[in-house]
Formats: structure tokens, sequence, C-alpha cells
């Protein structure tokens, strides 16, 4: 049953993999500076180089482009912006900001160098740290080339260091082997009888000859050396280079979870908008929504606004909340959903939406059922596999579950998919901890599903959002009263974005430290999106992450009001008091 149970899914997978036909359209907007329309911007389909146009002097333009292609927005001085079309895109509208990179060498900014103390509580959840014999190193600022090594990317078939360094150091010599030792030549010397070899920091000890007797899976990240402007401060011995090791046994905190909020002195200085300020920014409707006093007061809102919104899934979407989660009136909410299907049978990011609002009141068949037509339309966006693996896992169809993390990473294997680094480790700990928890569902062996200690017994907060386009920030107040940001948006984390377009995912998971037990706030400043609508936050918090008492609760939040900070919830973390 269970094989026919694979083969059903796959065939589901083909299926809607089949249905990828691109469709044209136009996509209209408008671009400007944050004040003035911009005349001359250029807008072209990437990879197309005879479909392009230029914004007229209302900033306005209109571009053919099809569902899948990737609009690039350019202008000199400007920053260069890359959006996905896709099935619900109509209209996009930009606002370009300066691109100032290239003044970085002429302004004066404040160092960048930090302490000792800050580099030892960031060295846990930074692999660009490593511990030395003379204090912390970090790779990005160091007055040397640094190149690195973690422990995901040193091969299993390394019997010892040197094959290490031999298979993925490029340009650098070894001689000898494993059993007897052997040397490491980074460069030459004056003949080959005096060339200069390299010697090892391990854990802060210096050793002179080759530690071929470390255990290279024990090996957690590791750095190749070799400017005399680092390695003078190890004498003349270290004038060959230096090969620096950071084991997991010789450092047992490196899996601690350090809150970035605590590295600084940035307390909370006004408190974020609650629920009653962010009211005024709603439509009308949801006023008069709230104001009504009985089920049949709210029926009669209902059908005056109809006439108003009845083209607006938001409208429908807000009604139903309404009257499923505030009255509880479950069959006339199910009631304008069905009635209403049309507005959101072709638009995935509505169907995403309310496949929330389900997930948000347990609803877990109704939420699967949404996530399939938001799959068979975006079948080449790796968020769609996670969606669907989750609306099974909830509907508790745990082999289905497990099978869709198992396409996902064949189609990446095959190059079906686009890989990416971010992603990967989201969907890699929910593809972990769906294994561990329900390997007896499954058939899988729990013993040997290795969870993560990143985020193994933590409070993990996973945010999703509807709306690709969007931009926001998160920010982590602790019961201290400092707070951490996360920058969504285009100007502070462009990488971030654009490695989200290319590989269809709008997603992203954070650990609450478990050293500060107590209230956390989570708050969120709207920056819109390109198309002025609403954007749906999803926000999933798991407590005992990886554990068998591991709880999660669900709330979704519609962000309307842009540029202040507003409140979403309030998260009691336990912190590391629990017993294990």
């Amino acid at each position: 049953m269970i094989q026919k149970k694979h083969i059903l899914t796959f065939a589901f997978l083909t299926f809607a993999l089949g249905l990828m036909a691109q469709e044209m359209r136009t996509v209209r907007g408008s671009v400007t500076d944050g004040t003035n329309p911009m005349k001359d911007v250029a807008i072209a389909v990437q990879g197309k180089q005879d479909v392009r146009t230029f914004s007229d002097a209302d900033g306005k333009y209109e571009i053919q482009a099809e569902v899948g292609d990737l609009l690039e927005y350019s202008y000199t001085g400007m920053k260069d912006y890359l959006v996905r079309v896709e099935e619900v895109t109509r209209y996009m509208n930009l606002v370009m900001i300066p691109d100032v990179q290239e003044l970085d060498e002429v302004t004066v900014t404040e160092s960048r160098r930090k302490s000792q103390q800050d580099l030892a509580l960031e060295y846990a959840g930074n692999s660009r740290i490593l511990k030395t014999a003379y204090g912390y190193l970090d790779a990005d600022t160091a007055p040397a080339q640094v190149r690195m090594l973690d422990q995901n990317s040193i091969l299993p078939v390394a019997l010892c260091i040197l094959d290490v360094i031999r298979n993925q150091f490029p340009g650098i010599t070894t001689t000898g082997n494993c059993q007897e030792g052997g040397a490491v030549i980074f460069r030459g010397g004056g003949s080959v009888s005096n060339q200069r070899v390299g010697i090892f920091d391990v854990d802060g000890l210096v050793l002179q000859q080759v530690p071929v007797w470390i255990d290279v899976n024990q090996i957690k990240r590791m750095a190749l050396i070799s400017s005399v402007a680092y390695t003078a401060r190890y004498g003349a011995v270290g004038s060959g280079g230096v090969v620096v090791i950071n084991t997991i046994t010789g450092n047992p905190q490196m899996n601690k979870i350090v809150d970035q909020a605590r590295l600084r002195n940035n307390y909370i200085k006004e408190p974020a908008l609650d629920g009653a300020a962010v009211a005024y920014s709603e439509p009308t409707y949801m006023s008069a929504f709230r104001e009504s006093t009985s089920f049949e007061d709210a029926q009669t809102v209902y059908s005056r606004y109809e006439a108003q919104y009845g083209s607006s899934p938001y409208f429908y979407l807000d009604a139903y909340k309404h009257f499923y989660q505030t009255l509880g009136e479950t069959e006339f909410a199910d009631q304008i959903i069905r009635e209403n299907n049309r507005v959101f049978e072709k638009n995935a990011s509505m169907l995403k939406a309310l496949a929330y609002a389900y997930q948000e009141e347990g609803r877990y068949e109704k939420a699967l059922e949404a996530f399939k037509e938001v799959f068979i339309m975006r079948p080449n966006y790796s968020q769609s596999y996670q969606d669907l693996s989750l609306g099974y896992r909830d509907a508790g169809a745990y082999d289905k579950a497990a099978s869709i993390y198992a396409r996902y990473k064949y189609l990446v294997d095959e190059n079906f998919l686009l890989p990416s680094e971010d992603f990967s480790k989201i969907i890699q700990h929910e593809s972990d901890n769906l294994l561990k928890l329900h390997a007896s569902q499954i058939g899988a062996n729990a013993k040997k599903i290795v969870s993560d200690p990143f985020v193994q017994n933590t409070t993990r907060v996973v945010v999703e959002w509807n709306e690709t386009e969007a931009e926001f920030e998160l920010q982590f107040v602790n019961p201290e009263g400092q707070y951490h940001n996360w920058k969504h948006t285009y100007a502070e984390n462009e990488d971030r974005i654009i490695d989200e377009k290319m590989a269809g995912y709008s997603m992203e998971e954070l650990i609450i430290d478990n050293a500060l037990p107590g209230l956390w706030e989570l708050n969120v400043r709207y920056d819109g999106n390109k198309s002025l609508t609403p954007t749906y936050l999803k926000v999933t918090t798991y407590y005992n992450y990886g554990e068998r008492d591991q709880k999660k609760q669900v709330n979704t939040f519609k962000l309307t009001l842009r540029n202040n900070w507003q409140k979403l919830l309030s998260i009691n973390n336990p912190g590391v008091s629990r017993v294990r």
C-alpha cells in the first residue's frame, strides 16, 4: 500500500511539472525614486535581448513577458532589480534606490572590527570565525586571505588531514601519507631542499608535525593562511603558513546559539504598534464587521460590502476569517469561499493565504487541498514542495510528506530545480524533523537521523509570506529589551532576495536564544510589495523543536500598514531550564 501511495505521489508531481506551459502576459507599472517618476529606466526580460522597453516621462512602462521570466530593471547610478513574473503578475511598481557600492572606499564608516568578546559570543553561530592560539579570527576582516572549509564540505573518503588538504585546496602541495606523516607546503623557498612547510594550530595547540591522528569527521571548520601579515605572530615557525583546525570535541560550545541582540548596545526605545493602533489602516468593512453585534448583523454587513468588493479575494478572505474565527459560524464561512472560489482558483498567492488561515485553524485537509492547487501552478518553485510536504504531514500522511522531500532532492540533484543554500538548510531541518518524530509511520530508522544541533531542542520560529515580492523587517526583542532585526529588503539583503527569486521560495527560520528564557516579542515593519497589495504572513513557532514533546503554534497576519513597527505576537521561550 505504501508503494502505491508513493507511485500516486510521483504521478501527481510528474503531472504538475507537465503543466509548466508558459503563458504570455502584459506587465504594466511605474518606476519612481521614492518621490518622483523616473524616465528611461530600462526594463528587459533577462536572457531575451529583443524584449526590452523604457519607462516614459511619467515613469510608466509596459512589457510582454511569460510566466517564469525574470524582469530586469536598470538605470545608471541606481541598484538593478530582478522581478519574477508569476501567474498573478499584472502590475509591478518599483521604487529604485541609489547604488552606492562605489563609495565604500571613500566613505567614513564605523569599524567592522569586533572585539574578542564579541567574536567569542558569535563563534557558535558564525562559521567564518576560527579559534586560534592567539585568539579568535574573523575570516571576513582578517588582514590576510583565509581559505576556509567547514565540516559539510569534507569528503568522507578522506583518511587524514593530508587527504583533506590534497583534495580540497588546489595550489597547496602535500607530501607523505597518513601512516608516516608528511608536510604541507604553501610556497616554495630558495631551493627544493629548503622549502618552508606549514604548521598546524589545532584548537589553540601549535604543532609542527602534521596531526595525521585527527579524525577528519571531528573537524568542525579549518582554514589555510599563508599571509605573513597574520602568520608572523607564530614566529619563525609560522613563516611557511598555518593550517588552523577547530574540532568538535575541542570546542564544546560550538552548538550554543547566541542571541545576536546581546552583542550590541541596542535597546528598544519605543514600543511597536499593537492591533488597535494598526486597525485604522484596514478597509471600512472590517470596522463594520467588528461593530456588528450578531451573526445576522454581520451577514448584513457582508451583503452590503460585497457589491463594492465582490472582485477582491482580500474581502472574501477577511470575511471568511471573521465568520469562522470570530463568530464561529463555520458553515457560512465555508459557503463564502465555496461560492467565490473564482477569485482564488487561479491566484497562487491568495490560495497560499487561504491555506495559512486553514493551518491556523487546524483545518489541515483543507490546507492540503489549497497547497495542491498551488503546486500545480508552481511546480518549479522550491517552496511548493515544502508547502505540500507540510500539508501532508499536518494531515497525517507522513509517508507522502517524506516522498515529497525525496522528490525535491532528486529534482535538485538532476537540475530540474535550482539549488539554494539558504533554503536547503531550512528544508533539511524540516525533513530531518519529520523522519525523526514519525519514523515508525514512515518506516525509517530514527536512530540514523542526525539532527542539526543548531535547531535541536530550541524555540524555532518559521516565517512565511504569500507575496514573493514583499519587503519587510522582522524584529526580535528579548526579555531584557534588546532587539535583533532580520531585513528582507532589496536594499539591505539583495543577494538573499535574488536567491529567493531564482529558487522560488518565501520563508525563513530564526532560532531564539535558549540562554534567555522569558517573554520575547516579534515585531514587523512592512515596506509593501510591488503590486501595492496586502501581504499575508504566517508565523509558526515550534517549542522544544525535535523533541518528542515538540509543539507548534501557527499565527497569520495581514500586512497593510507600511513603514511602522507593529507587534505580531509574544513568544514565551522556555530556555534551558527544561530537563532533557
